[in-house]
């Protein structure tokens, strides 16, 4: 159970601003970080396998979902990251996109942590 109302500034996840969107559903919010833990789970390894084959679209498109993903649950930091990867697909560079799977790996880890610790 999410037991957290206030965010310090640099915070992977803005607890006011999820919980406003849900209507202050401090239940409802942990069940929908544990989805999302399982998407970004499944979805990490096909960034994986699309930075591998240097498969663009993919990148883009995988980048793009994990945006929304964490722009919905007020996750700055995988949002900005997931943006890179998204930009990188576009841009068709594979060095961004190798930059960008790095660093939405320590974001999502930085959350984890974040998140067992508030609980």
């Amino acid at each position: 159970m999410i037991n957290n109302e206030s965010s310090p500034k640099n915070s992977p996840i803005d607890f006011p601003s999820a919980l406003a969107r849900i209507g202050n559903d401090k239940e409802f919010l942990a069940e929908l970080l544990s989805l999302f833990k399982t998407d970004y789970e499944a979805k990490m390894v096909n960034l994986k396998n699309a930075v591998d084959q240097e498969d663009f679209v993919s990148i883009q498109e995988l980048g793009h979902s994990l945006k929304g993903a964490s722009a919905n649950l007020s996750l700055p930091f995988m949002q900005q990251a997931a943006y890179d990867m998204e930009s990188a697909g576009k841009d068709k560079n594979i060095n961004k996109a190798k930059n960008a799977l790095s660093t939405l790996g320590r974001e999502f880890q930085n959350l984890q942590e974040y998140l067992a610790s508030t609980s």
